[in-house]
């Protein structure tokens, strides 16, 4: 089931000059999404104008039921709570109460669905650690506890696999895959990324210049496509179940 369609938006942050013009796509329920490009692409402008912060200067977005779903949100680089000796409970406390920041107070109830949502993540043994003090992989698990706890309908992440070693960027992505299918919840992830994504996503949107080709990942996912959007050879092959994407070799 379709969650947002989007059909022939554009959207800027100056005056007359568009940064994505005549985007057209489709967020479903269940499955993950990915906008995949280089970076200034406009994958980060889209995800803007989906969570409401940037208005469409044309075209339009359609939510299903009418009205904006609930958000579970994982900015690209979010170094707040490293300024305050925060835990990484009380990071997560702070999804179900936005605005309020670290000095928020939560009830019992509050405190059993952050630590639930801890544990699906596979750190509840890291609760009462300093968040400042994890690594790069514990603290995206962490933020996108805090993302999950309310039960977002749409969970948005802005590359969120940045930094991280290949072990843990697959884990994560095969956790945000999970949550996906267990949770019927729609995942739109902004990527360079296109190893982790080939193998993982539904669908795909390739920007480019302010615009974007959009599809099923088995019909974008070809060497003809990605050859063109990077105009270079590549080649997608695929080695022991997985689809690995590699640079190709030239015309002569």
């Amino acid at each position: 089931m379709a969650l947002l369609r989007v059909n022939d938006l554009a959207v800027g942050y100056r005056r007359g000059v568009d940064v994505l013009s005549e985007v057209s796509l489709v967020v479903r329920r269940g499955e993950l999404t990915a906008l995949v490009g280089r970076n200034g692409s406009g994958k980060t402008t889209l995800m803007r104008a989906v969570l409401g912060l940037l208005p469409a200067r044309r075209g339009r977005m359609e939510f299903a039921g009418g009205a904006r779903p609930r958000v579970g949100y994982v900015p690209q680089a979010d170094r707040s709570e490293m300024r305050f000796p925060v835990s990484a409970l009380e990071v997560v406390l702070m999804g179900l109460t936005p605005g309020l920041g670290a000095l928020a107070r939560a009830g019992a109830s509050g405190h059993a669905a952050a630590l639930a949502s801890l544990d699906r993540l596979h750190v509840a043994d890291l609760a009462s650690q300093r968040f400042s003090a994890l690594s790069g992989g514990q603290r995206q698990r962490v933020l996108l506890a805090r993302a999950l706890v309310h039960e977002p309908e749409l969970l948005a992440l802005d590359e969120p696999v940045r930094g991280l070693d290949l072990p843990s960027a697959a884990s994560l992505v095969q956790l945000l895959v999970r949550e996906a299918r267990e949770r019927n919840v729609a995942v739109l992830v902004a990527t360079h990324t296109l190893d982790l994504v080939a193998n993982h996503a539904d669908s795909v949107a390739l920007f480019r210049e302010g615009r974007c080709a959009f599809g099923p990942a088995r019909e974008m996912f070809t060497d003809a496509v990605l050859s063109e959007h990077h105009d270079a050879p590549v080649m997608v092959r695929e080695v022991e179940g997985q689809r690995v994407v590699l640079p190709g070799r030239p015309k002569c």
